[in-house]
Parts: C-alpha cells; sequence; structure tokens
C-alpha cells in the first residue's frame, strides 16, 4: 500500500466520519427546532444555535471517521472495493465515536474544572503616596550605561 493510498484511505474515512457526525447534527437541529417553538410559545427567548461547536462537532466526526478507518479498513476493502456495510459502518463510527468523543472530553473538563476551582478575591484599593525629591538634576538625553554581563529591567526594552 503505497502513501497515496493511505492518504486516500484516512481522508475517505474522515469524510465518511463527517458525514456521520453531519447525521447527527441534524437530528441535534431537530430537537433545537422543536425546542425553540416550545420556547417562544411559553414566551421565552429561543435558543440560539452555536456554529463555532457544529464545526467543532464535524472536525470531531472527521476524525473519528479517520481513526475508524485507519483501525478497520484494512478488514473491510474487498477485491472490488469498499461494501456497503463497510460505508455504513464508518458513518456510524462517525456518528457514535463524535458522541463518544465529546462525552469524553465533557466528563474530563468538568473533573479538572472540579479539582481546581478557582477563586478571586478582590482585594482593596492600594493608596500611594509619592514626594518630589529634589536632587541632582538628570539629563533626558542621558544614556544609562549597558553592562554586558548584568540584566537590569530599564535596560529591557523588549517588552515595550
Amino acid at each position: 500500500m503505497s502513501i497515496t493510498d493511505i492518504l486516500y484511505t484516512v481522508i475517505a474515512g474522515g469524510l465518511l466520519g463527517a458525514l456521520g457526525q453531519g447525521i447527527r447534527i441534524a437530528v441535534g437541529l431537530k430537537k433545537l427546532s422543536d425546542s425553540n417553538a416550545q420556547q417562544v410559545a411559553s414566551g421565552n427567548a429561543p435558543e440560539k444555535m452555536d456554529t463555532g461547536r457544529l464545526w467543532v462537532s464535524i472536525f470531531i466526526g472527521f476524525v473519528a471517521g479517520a481513526i475508524g478507518m485507519i483501525i478497520k479498513g484494512a478488514s473491510l476493502k474487498t477485491a472490488d472495493g469498499y461494501q456497503t456495510e463497510a460505508i455504513v459502518t464508518i458513518i456510524a463510527i462517525g456518528y457514535a465515536g463524535a458522541d463518544f468523543i465529546e462525552g469524553f472530553f465533557q466528563t474530563y473538563l468538568s473533573k479538572v474544572n472540579a479539582a481546581a476551582p478557582v477563586t478571586i478575591t478582590a482585594t482593596p484599593p492600594v493608596t500611594v503616596s509619592v514626594e518630589k525629591v529634589t536632587s541632582s538634576p538628570v539629563s533626558v538625553d542621558e544614556e544609562p550605561e549597558l553592562v554586558a554581563d548584568e540584566y537590569t529591567p530599564q535596560h529591557n526594552n523588549a517588552l515595550g
């Protein structure tokens, strides 16, 4: 099997997985539409569709299908090409695999967020008094002396 055959196989699996995820999205959009109809009927604002999440979901379906094709692709191929059952299998992997991956990450992220709660506390404002010191005048045109082996913050102009 050449590298182009491998790439075609992975891309085909990804596209079939994205198709499976597209079917899942269609079902979700129908549920959203029904839910919004009930929300409007009860006088509440309808829920908006998150297009960013939609694209991430399609990408996850692509990844799930590509992984499924890598794992099962060789066993699904016959001398005549891929059988219909094989194509449906990869579509189902995109549908269910994306659901599995999203569920896994939601569970993982909720555990991470629960394990490390972030507490933000407000501090009272600090008042600083500034006194004018009259010492020897410093010329503005004067440049500071640079020492190669010494770091001082006033010499660091990289951060502005």
